[in-house]
This record gives C-alpha cells, sequence and structure tokens, in this order.
C-alpha cells in the first residue's frame, strides 16, 4: 500500500491589535507551505497540507483524530503559548481561552513530527498541592535561608538601573564566525548558563542569613557564563561583550 501523510499548520498571532500581536507568524504559515509543495520541502500535494488560523480546540482535536491513521504526520504551531508547572507540559493557545497541549497534538503517533515556535515561561499555576507543598517548603526552611521580598527586589533594580552609566552592554553568545550551541533539555549554552549563575547567586544570597542587600550585575553574570559556556564546548564558543570602560553597569540579579 502507499505511504500516506498529511500535514498541519497551526497558527496564532494573537488579538488584532494587541501589544503582543504576532504578524510574522503568518509569515511561518506562508513559508512552510511554499517550502513543503516545492520539491526541495517533499513535493507535498496541496491537498496534504491544511492550515488553521486560530483554530477552536475541538477543530484541532478532531483534525488530530481522523488523521492518525495516516503513515506520517507533520504539525507545525507557531504563536503563543507557554509551559504549564501542573502539566509538565507545553500549553498552545489557539485563541482567546481556548487552548491545546503538546501532548495532545502527539496522540494516536505513528510517525509524527512536531515543531513548536512559541514561548515556554513557566506558568506556576494555582493549586491546592501546589499551595500546600509551598506552604510546606516555606514553613520548613523558615528557618534555614532567606525568602527575596518582591518590593525591595523591584526597588534595588530600579536603583541599580538609575545609577548605572548611560549607554549599552552588548552579551553575545558566541565570537564572530563561531556558532552558539543548543541542548534540547536546557536551551542554549550560554543562556542557560546565565540563568544558572543567576539562580546560584540567589541562592547563595538566600543563605547569608544576616541579612542585607545585594545585586549582581550583567557583567558579573556575563563572565560566569561565559566561562561555563567555554568550559562545556571544549573551547568551541567564547562568549563576548561590549560594555562601557567604566561602571556601574545594568543589574541582573538582585536579592533583598
Amino acid at each position: 500500500m502507499p505511504i500516506t501523510r498529511r500535514a498541519l499548520l497551526i497558527s496564532n498571532p494573537g488579538e488584532l491589535g494587541a501589544e503582543n500581536y504576532c504578524r510574522g507568524v503568518h509569515v511561518d504559515v506562508k513559508n512552510y507551505n511554499r517550502l513543503m509543495l516545492s520539491p526541495e520541502g517533499g513535493a507535498w500535494d496541496a491537498g496534504e497540507v491544511q492550515t488553521m488560523d486560530r483554530p477552536s480546540a475541538i477543530e484541532v482535536r478532531r483534525w488530530i483524530r481522523d488523521n492518525s491513521i495516516h503513515d506520517y504526520v507533520f504539525i507545525m504551531f507557531s504563536g503563543h503559548g507557554w509551559f504549564s508547572s501542573v502539566d509538565k507540559d507545553r500549553v498552545l493557545d489557539l485563541r482567546k481561552d481556548e487552548t491545546v497541549t503538546s501532548n495532545e497534538l502527539l496522540a494516536g503517533t505513528r510517525k509524527r513530527t512536531l515543531i513548536l515556535d512559541c514561548c515556554q515561561k513557566i506558568h506556576r499555576e494555582s493549586s491546592r498541592f501546589v499551595r500546600a507543598s509551598a506552604t510546606a517548603l516555606l514553613a520548613n526552611e523558615a528557618r534555614q535561608i532567606r525568602v527575596a521580598n518582591r518590593e525591595t527586589c523591584k526597588r534595588l533594580f530600579f536603583e541599580n538601573i538609575v545609577s548605572a552609566e548611560s549607554g549599552f552592554v552588548r552579551m553575545c553568545s558566541c565570537q564572530i564566525g563561531e556558532v552558539s550551541n543548543d541542548d534540547d533539555a536546557t536551551g542554549g549554552y550560554y543562556n542557560s548558563g546565565l540563568i544558572d549563575t543567576a539562580d546560584g547567586w540567589a541562592f547563595q544570597q538566600a543563605k547569608n542569613t544576616w541579612g542585607g542587600n545585594a545585586s549582581m550585575s550583567v557583567v558579573v553574570a556575563h563572565e560566569t557564563a561565559a566561562q561555563a559556556t567555554r568550559t562545556r564546548s571544549a573551547g568551541l564558543q567564547n562568549p563576548s561583550i561590549e560594555k562601557a570602560r567604566t561602571g556601574p553597569y545594568f543589574p541582573f540579579s538582585v536579592f533583598g
């Protein structure tokens, strides 16, 4: 029997007129259509590729159900999304108040490619379990570490911005001519290095039970992350920074 395939291109640029409306989402769909219908893209027939712009969740789930019979399924989503701390999955915004998870798009998988071009910020959703766990954590650790105060940290950040020299700091993940490395699980070497640096620094501040406010500049964060990146890449990726010769510099992390 001949091999059968189907493709679904889902787009959601957001609400027209909204600040986060993304016109490039439609460009993605157009480019995928062009590529897939070309010889170089696999010479898909027009009838094999379906596009859905801001569909309902029911429409998407029905398509998944009806097309899981095919030997190969290709799904691309371009738009807005986030990562659920409860479901531990990527949630894709289809339209206002309607979502699907990435796992739903994998239902009935035989052979399937899923491409998600969307944000993955973690939404720490409220639930009785989450609240209970957080309460227990604070109760157990309240005597061991400090908890940063939101308003104090905001004030510290603003103060550091005000005191910083005018101009810019440009931080690049590699030197000109080099490539940046990426990890499926942790992201870019340099970006993950910056995040790890901030997390580790904040944890050390939390352990300083004698108190006090502190801040870490983007320059300090860069130097730590750059070294980690060089080590992780066996010296093949070397981050760079451009900054004024005189500080103070912009804040990257604060604690108070």
